[in-house]
């Protein structure tokens, strides 16, 4: 065989290789990963709570998610045995009513400025945990396409909404006297009075939302806002959903 004939060999043996290869990979198609869009279940929040995931993160996602939830009596009995905290089981039974508002998608340039948070003294360390958890889960969300505050902006940015807030009712919690007086006493609880303004400067969103911990979890001491649980920690996931619900309104 001479060297030409060789060469030529080589050539027509690759491009077999190759012809062959691509035939079996045809035949063979790589798995295609499985698909992210499928809804929450019982299984999916139990998996969420047991990682520790922050109540207020879990409840957006339900919020925002397309759901397939089990909401019977005895299976609510059962994740209450399981220790899912009353605001996630809560939003279980509202993320599977069928009627259910569809979130928008964020319009270009919808960018959130939210201001200093308004409050008496006492409350104050409520208040600047709240802020920033409420921060914290707009910035996670899809209702904005950003979101910064006062901390970081002095002054609000031109062509941004804008989010206010004060405190209009709060109690830290009181270990004795719920003790002394009985169930449903010393009860910790946090009322936030929320506002949106659009780039126009105009008001277009008002509402007032309460937080505490259930009757028989509250156990809040006089001080120390890690004490007071629900009445701070769930107030991010009630304001993503009530916006949703506003911003799901034909404007």
């Amino acid at each position: 065989m001479t060297k030409k004939h060789a060469m030529l060999a080589i050539v027509l043996g690759l491009v077999t290789t190759f012809i062959n290869a691509h035939a079996q990979n045809s035949q063979n198609p790589a798995p295609t990963a499985p698909s992210s869009t499928a809804p929450l279940t019982n299984k999916d929040v139990l998996e969420m709570v047991k990682a520790q995931l922050p109540v207020d993160v879990i409840v957006a996602k339900i919020h925002r998610s397309s759901c397939s939830f089990d909401t019977s009596p005895g299976t609510l009995k059962d994740l209450k045995s399981a220790a899912v905290p009353d605001a996630i089981i809560l939003a279980m039974v509202e993320g599977g009513a069928p009627n259910k508002p569809e979130l928008r998608a964020p319009e270009h340039g919808r960018n959130l400025w939210i201001s200093k948070f308004t409050c008496q003294t006492e409350a104050a360390a409520a208040v600047a945990a709240v802020q920033r958890a409420d921060l914290a889960a707009l910035q996670q969300s899809d209702l904005f396409e950003a979101a910064s505050s006062f901390a970081t902006d002095h002054e609000q940015p031109a062509g941004t909404w804008r989010l206010s807030a004060k405190e209009t009712s709060y109690a830290p919690g009181n270990a004795a006297e719920r003790s002394i007086v009985g169930w449903g006493a010393g009860r910790a609880h946090l009322v936030m009075a929320y506002e949106l303004w659009d780039p126009s400067g105009t008001s277009v969103w008002k509402q007032e939302i309460k937080t505490e911990p259930p009757l028989w979890g509250s156990t809040g001491e006089t001080a120390g806002i890690q004490d007071q649980g629900a009445a701070t920690s769930e107030q991010p996931g009630k304001l993503l959903a009530a916006l949703a619900k506003f911003f799901a309104r034909p404007h």
